[in-house]
């Protein structure tokens, strides 16, 4: 495994602010940034005024962007576990990605973030299911549902990570994984269950119902894309018996 070596020639001046006591950390959260260097990447969170702790490019380099102990602004209006605004005690890491709707991740990112994630996690006592994307955090104000934000996207290896001791990805069970089981429009007490299950892990339900309302196709969509890739490709909005198993195997 890659020998953790992080670059500090890249450290920002802005758009964090400095914690002057040791905040409690419970969360680290992961991005991809669409770039095709360090310095483009770089450019774009300050142009956006936005940053991250760590940076990590193509080639595996990780670079520190802000200390560990200062609020770094990269997950802005967020929920999980009952916590909000989760800027305030995580940690942000981006992974630069020249395509990152389109193309894997390079095999040195993904390693070096790997050995970064764990040194990160021990650091910080970080439970695996607080280790969390962009993704699956990130909910519009207005309407308090997911999906205000697609990163990491369908391409980033979540199961490697867990394979590697970071994170949760159960391995799907042996279905067919076409089979959808709701979509929008139905009603059953299996959904309601669904969204229990949805919520006792992480994810942000405000309507408890029976119903697979707009709510429910973006939690759907946000699940696919992180536990559910294949089908996420094929219909991003539909609850499959495979996204089924994979809740199940998380609960």
């Amino acid at each position: 495994m890659t020998i953790l070596h992080i670059n500090k020639e890249k450290k920002f001046t802005e758009f964090f602010d400095k914690a002057d006591l040791a905040r409690e950390i419970k969360f680290l959260v992961l991005h991809h940034i669409e770039a095709k260097s360090v310095d483009q990447a770089v450019e774009m969170l300050k142009k956006h005024s936005v940053s991250a702790h760590f940076l990590v490019d193509e080639s595996g380099k990780i670079y520190e962007l802000v200390e560990e102990n200062n609020i770094a602004y990269h997950a802005g209006v967020s929920y999980w576990k009952g916590y909000e605004s989760l800027n305030n005690s995580s940690i942000g890491i981006e992974f630069i990605n020249s395509s990152p709707f389109s193309k894997k991740f390079e095999e040195a990112q993904i390693i070096s973030g790997v050995v970064l994630c764990k040194y990160i996690a021990a650091k910080y006592k970080i439970e695996p299911r607080n280790i969390v994307g962009h993704s699956d955090i990130a909910y519009f104000k207005e309407t308090g549902f997911l999906d205000r934000k697609q990163d990491p996207s369908q391409f980033f290896d979540w199961k490697f990570f867990a394979n590697n001791n970071v994170g949760v990805f159960p391995l799907n069970s042996s279905v067919q994984e076409e089979i959808v089981l709701f979509s929008i429009g139905d009603k059953s007490s299996k959904i309601l269950k669904i969204k229990e299950n949805l919520a006792k892990f992480g994810y942000k339900v405000s309507s408890l119902n029976d119903v697979f309302d707009d709510e429910m196709k973006f939690l759907t969509r946000v699940f696919n894309r992180r536990f559910n890739p294949r089908n996420f490709e094929f219909n991003s909005d539909v609850w499959y018996l495979s996204s089924q198993k994979v809740l199940e195997a998380l609960n």
